[in-house]
């Protein structure tokens, strides 16, 4: 029998569990100490992009139809972030200050601070299925500032609610006074009355940018190196083909050319806003194939700025630059296969007639759509997923049109408890396979968990176990999740746990998957393969009718208008010739097995036949034996295939 110990505190607690046995266990529950929501609170995200990802997710879970990010480039010394979504009550933004990691968004109280949905607390209250879900996110900003402002606005409110927060740098060297309850910082809180009373949304402004952000954002160290003195050990570095500016740290007014009058260069072209400059980015990408690089890298390519508009656009719950994968329509040059979860069973080609869409003919359903009512705009530039399937460079590979694989999983996991499994699982997922895939940070898997994800492409599928390096760099593919995995995420939301069950599933669903991808993929790649060589003999056997077509024009006064028909007859059997044509013995052509026997067998016989009509427009084998003209024409046979 079980001693329940809730509410003891820990002396007491040292009594009950040193009378506990193994038949009466003490049995009490865990606590998280306020020192791990010390180190939430001081940043527990990599880079600058993850921070804003996180407040981009919230404006998501609150409804916001846009949300815009100035960052005051290239100083970046100050940022703001503002939305169009529910905003919060006074109450709302308390509870959020107060209890940092106790979000009210899937639980019975999200509906009082009107965070969630009604009927779902999964779900905004508009309906949105949520990304948050601990109550971190406004305190990613902790990655870039130690102080901000918040000015929240709820429809129906007659004040905005404002607080001013000054975040306190955690240190290890608590006291043992402060161990229980840790100050993470200040804040001030106040209303001022609001005019528009439908109004709603929420601005956060960056105060006071942390030195490291702001080197981080200018390239700093990167830029530096460029504009160091080379020494002989030492090779200067390319500096970023596209960048917002360097500052001057001589004159910081200033901009520092980078080429002669070159002082900033975008991506996109002058004037270019919104979507426009977005596609610009990503063709930008894709321009360095035409250029001669091979494996274009945004790392390369773009400075830090520019590379946290990439990260953002992969990351938010945000439309394609071009098109949803599953909104492609037929006659669009893409061959379109469903590959069920049943072992041993292909992947099947799908009727994929013009006008009819990816999801039509695949059956996919209405569970995952583009996030066409939100946007995300840096600055100018109005974010989009940057993934390109359609009107791809031209190739001279096996495969020259891209191929797209869907699939779908479901599993219940009715065998284990809940809380071991993290309960039901179910995603929709395409494998995206092409010639070249630009830029190489859009080579791998990635996980959509809300249609968002805070992890980057995986190369590695997972760790794949089958060596297939060069053909996983021609494949995208992206999952998205439609019920589970959530937990599965790390708290930074950018890893997660390998040991949880829907980690494992997806693992095992993927690496299953993708060896039928992988064997489609070879399928017609040889197939490709075949038909060219099929087609380029054709091609040679034409051009050698040609040219003996040619010799006879040339000789006709003299051997008549048509050249003689050369016949191959067995070793040893009669040697009748048609027509006033030659006979030849098999072993003149010589004999052929393994691989493609048969069409080089072909080639030999016509090498051979070509070679005797050439020689009889000159009458050169009138006069021979037959056994002459077989060991003259066997000869010449060898010497062609030595040389080629």
């Amino acid at each position: 029998m079980k001693s329940d110990a809730e509410g003891l505190s820990d002396a007491e607690l040292v009594t009950r569990a040193a009378e506990a046995t193994e038949n009466a266990p003490l049995e009490t529950s865990l606590f998280t100490d306020q020192r791990v929501l010390a180190r939430v609170t001081d940043g527990i995200y990599r880079q600058p992009a993850s921070a804003l990802r996180e407040l981009i997710s919230n404006a998501y879970d609150a409804d916001a139809s846009r949300v815009t990010i100035r960052t005051e480039r290239p100083d970046f010394r100050r940022m703001s972030i503002d939305d169009d979504g529910n905003g919060m009550t006074l109450e709302a933004l308390i509870r959020l200050l107060r209890h940092i990691g106790g979000s009210s968004k899937r639980t019975k109280y999200g509906v009082d601070f009107g965070v969630t949905s009604e009927h779902d607390p999964d779900l905004s209250p508009g309906g949105r299925k949520l990304i948050g879900k601990i109550g971190i996110g406004l305190f990613s900003v902790a990655q870039l500032t130690s102080s901000f402002h918040i000015v929240t606005k709820a429809r129906g409110k007659n004040y905005q609610a404002v607080a001013s927060v000054i975040l306190k740098q955690y240190s290890d060297e608590i006291s043992v006074a402060d161990d229980e309850r840790y100050e993470a910082g200040r804040v001030q809180v106040w209303t001022e009355p609001a005019e528009d009373i439908e109004a709603h949304g929420t601005s956060i402004v960056l105060t006071a940018i942390r030195p490291q952000t702001r080197e981080t954002l200018q390239s700093a160290q990167r830029w530096a190196s460029v504009f160091a003195d080379p020494d002989e050990t030492t090779r200067r570095p390319e500096p970023p083909k596209y960048h917002v500016g360097v500052i001057d740290r001589n004159r910081p007014e200033h901009l520092k050319a980078v080429e002669p009058q070159s002082y900033v260069a975008f991506p996109w072209t002058e004037h270019a806003e919104g979507k426009e400059a977005m596609r610009d980015m990503v063709d930008a990408a894709w321009n360095q194939l035409s250029l001669g690089e091979p494996n274009p890298s945004i790392a390369k390519l773009f400075d830090s700025y520019l590379q946290l508009v990439w990260t953002l656009s992969q990351a938010a719950p945000l439309p394609y630059v071009d098109i949803h994968p599953f909104e492609i329509k037929g006659g669009s040059n893409l061959r379109l296969y469903r590959v069920q979860w049943e072992p041993n069973r292909p992947a099947e080609e799908l009727e994929f007639p013009e006008g009819r869409s990816v999801r039509e003919a695949a059956g996919l359903g209405n569970a995952v759509r583009d996030a066409a009512d939100f946007q995300v705009w840096v600055d100018e530039v109005s974010l989009s997923r940057p993934i390109k399937f359609l009107q791809l460079p031209n190739t001279r590979a096996a495969l020259a049109s891209p191929l797209l694989f869907v699939s779908s999983f479901e599993e219940q996991f009715s065998n284990f408890d809940k809380e071991m499994s993290g309960g039901p699982l179910a995603f929709q997922a395409y494998f995206f396979v092409a010639p070249k895939i630009a830029p190489v940070e859009n080579r791998g898997v990635k996980i959509r968990v809300s249609d968002a994800s805070g992890l980057a492409f995986d190369p590695s599928f997972m760790d794949f176990p089958v060596a297939e390096r060069s053909r996983l760099t021609q494949i995208i593919c992206e999952i998205f999740v439609t019920q589970g995995f959530d937990g599965a995420l790390n708290i930074d939301r950018e890893s997660f746990n390998y040991a949880h069950m829907h980690v494992r599933a997806v693992r095992r669903w993927l690496h299953a998957t993708l060896r039928k991808v992988l064997a489609e993929q070879k399928r017609l790649e040889n197939a490709s393969r075949q038909k060219k060589r099929i087609r380029q003999k054709e091609e040679a056997f034409e051009r050698a009718d040609e040219i003996v077509a040619r010799v006879w024009d040339a000789r006709a006064d003299a051997t008549g208008d048509e050249p003689p028909p050369i016949s191959i007859v067995a070793d040893g059997g009669p040697r009748k010739s048609d027509l006033g044509g030659y006979a030849l013995s098999r072993h003149v052509v010589g004999t052929y097995s393994g691989a493609n026997y048969a069409q080089r067998e072909a080639v030999a016989v016509k090498l051979v036949t070509s070679m005797a009509q050439i020689l009889s427009a000159y009458g050169l084998l009138d006069g021979l034996t037959t056994a002459a003209r077989d060991e003259l024409l066997m000869a010449l046979r060898e010497i062609a295939q030595e040389l080629k």
